[in-house]
């Protein structure tokens, strides 16, 4: 039994390389493993996922532009409503400065709103005596009359 075994182990081989798989085989199949791979059929999917990647791709590259132009009219949209606020904060500024302006100027001019008190009452010291003329320093060391 032994050398039968061995003998078919040995002989297996050749004898089906001599008969079975002379057969036709069909270039677009080949057997790896046990199972039987559609060549064919494989490289008609690939082309497929390559085409829908790549209308994936320009249908996300779209999508992007579209965005960034989107982006675009608001970001301007932004500018200029924030330029009109500017200029709405800036009227206002100079009709408030305005308006404080005019609460200062009177007929008389701003000088009326200054509170002003009267000089001090005060007795003149002098009054009454005679104005000494004459050289002398300040009229004290002169000709007397």
């Amino acid at each position: 039994m032994f050398a039968t075994a061995l003998t078919s182990k040995l002989a297996a081989p050749t004898a089906l390389k001599a008969s079975a798989f002379k057969a036709k085989v069909n270039a677009g199949f080949s057997v790896s493993a046990g199972r039987t791979i559609d060549t064919d059929a494989r490289r008609k999917a690939m082309k497929a996922k390559q085409e829908a990647d790549r209308k994936k791709a320009a249908a996300a590259a779209q999508k992007a532009k579209d965005l960034a132009k989107k982006n675009a009219e608001a970001a301007k949209k932004a500018k200029a409503a924030a330029a009109e606020l500017a200029k709405k904060k800036e009227a206002a500024r100079k009709a408030n400065q305005a308006k404080y302006n005019a609460l200062n100027k009177t007929a008389g001019g701003s000088s009326k709103l200054i509170k002003k008190t009267p000089p001090p009452q005060i007795k003149d010291p002098f009054a009454g005596r005679e104005k000494k003329t004459g050289g002398g320093l300040f009229g004290l060391f002169g000709k007397k009359k």
